[in-house]
């Protein structure tokens, strides 16, 4: 009873989103750094209307990730006893496509957080969000919209019947949620999430990209590839920490409520835990057991 009562708040929380709730020309907490350079398409026209749109519809993203999952697991069993697809041509095309995506993101998004760390306070880099109107705004937009098309990329890993592991669903549909969720309260930690996020995509994407055209790349890029991934979830939960303490022990606004942090904790602390045992079963338990099997042959 308890728990479906707090269960019950907390989603209520999420629900209650502040901004533009009373005042449509009120953007929150945000930075007023404008681009010097910025391409004609580069910007956002109505972000109040777009901003409204993802909090009435954020929870679809649940939906849409059960959907994705249910999917995933009828194409497993339909094809238990058939052959896999090669799918090798269109994988190309796919990594290469989001790598590139991910790259110019990186550069273009990620040009407001270097601004703010070399000419802001902590306090503003962690607290004011994009400015609602500009390039970084725009490039956030993708980002949301992209995180339902890298959906795609457990498509390919089933229908070539390679391993699905947990954490790759599990990634995929939480940061779907996430990030949608972060979009529709304008959340202001979402700079650092994003950049690191394009990054880590710009560098993973580059590498399956090579993999798919058959390169033979050295397992200790697939290796660096995971730990630029495992230190971005420890920024995260990093970050997070720091906004908590702002607002338990300040009274200075921040731009990002309660129950999204509690989602950041959630998701980001739970990817580093999986992360974390991804590494050591692959890296460092892989490599101790063959050590072993060598030794045994060599006895």
């Amino acid at each position: 009873m308890i728990a479906s009562e707090v269960l019950h708040d907390f989603w209520s929380s999420l629900n209650d989103f502040s901004l533009y709730k009373t005042n449509h020309t009120d953007h929150g907490i945000h930075s007023n750094y404008r681009y010097s350079f910025a391409l004609p398409f580069e910007r956002v026209d109505e972000p109040v209307l777009i901003t409204k749109f993802l909090q009435q519809n954020w929870a679809h993203t649940i939906t849409i990730s059960v959907i994705y999952f249910a999917i995933i697991k009828l194409i497993q069993s339909y094809l238990e006893h058939k052959k896999a697809f090669d799918l090798r041509l269109p994988l190309i095309f796919w990594n290469a496509f989001l790598a590139l995506f991910s790259i110019f993101g990186f550069i273009r998004f990620g040009e407001d957080l270097f601004y703010s760390l070399q000419h802001r306070t902590p306090y503003e880099w962690i607290c004011y969000s994009c400015h609602p109107n500009d390039v970084a705004a725009f490039w956030s937009l993708l980002f949301a919209i992209s995180k339902i098309f890298e959906l795609g990329d457990t498509l390919f890993i089933v229908l070539r019947k390679k391993p699905l592991i947990f954490l790759h669903y599990y990634h995929h549909a939480a940061v779907l949620i996430y990030t949608v969720h972060a979009g529709a309260e304008h959340t202001a930690a979402g700079r650092a999430f994003i950049t690191m996020n394009y990054f880590a995509h710009s560098v993973m994407y580059f590498y399956y990209t090579l993999t798919a055209m058959g390169i033979k790349v050295p397992r200790k890029i697939s290796k660096w590839v995971t730990i630029i991934q495992t230190t971005q979830m420890l920024i995260g939960v990093m970050i997070s920490c720091c906004v908590l303490w702002i607002k338990q022990n300040t009274d200075w606004k921040c731009q990002q409520s309660r129950a999204n942090l509690s989602l950041a904790f959630l998701i980001y602390t739970t990817f580093l835990i999986l992360f974390l045992h991804f590494y050591w079963s692959t890296y460092i338990r892989h490599r101790s057991i063959k050590s072993e099997s060598d030794k045994e042959k060599k006895l």
